[in-house]
């Protein structure tokens, strides 16, 4: 598989905007991750978040949601239903944990719906440790190690 690119999202006038947000309508995606109205708004326009567009070979295959806080980085990525399955995912996360993005974080957390089974296989198989439950969200950390 070839690396992935990704193009951050600064404006709310970002030619993919209206794309995205029908994507994430899909019912096997909003039952997971649902967006408000002013979501990017919120994005662009929140110090401290990141909104990036996922690319294989210049093909926009999903996004990836970042807010950092302190050395805390929390962290929802979405691959589009027809890219799943095929270890985009996997990539996007080692990615993330090498820090390619430059966030200089210490512990990345998660929250994951316990009905959604593939999500909690990915992050557990990517080095990610359940630490709490709250009502149907499974929260998940990794921690980074120093070598």
């Amino acid at each position: 598989m070839n690396d992935l690119t990704y193009t951050r999202i600064v404006s709310e006038d970002d030619v993919d905007i209206s794309q995205l947000s029908q994507i994430y309508k899909i019912p096997e995606i909003s039952q997971f991750l649902s967006i408000s109205d002013n979501y990017f708004h919120y994005v662009t326009n929140t110090e401290n978040v990141y909104f990036y567009k996922v690319y294989a070979n210049e093909k926009l295959i999903g996004t990836i949601h970042l807010e950092k806080y302190e050395s805390l980085l929390y962290m929802d990525i979405l691959i589009f239903p027809e890219f799943q399955r095929m270890g985009f995912a996997t990539k996007v996360i080692k990615d993330i944990q090498n820090d390619i993005f430059k966030l200089n974080y210490n512990k990345i957390e998660i929250s994951i719906d316990e009905r959604n089974v593939a999500s909690i296989k990915l992050f557990r198989n990517s080095g990610f440790s359940f630490v709490s439950q709250e009502d149907e969200l499974m929260n998940f950390v990794y921690e980074k190690t120093n070598g």
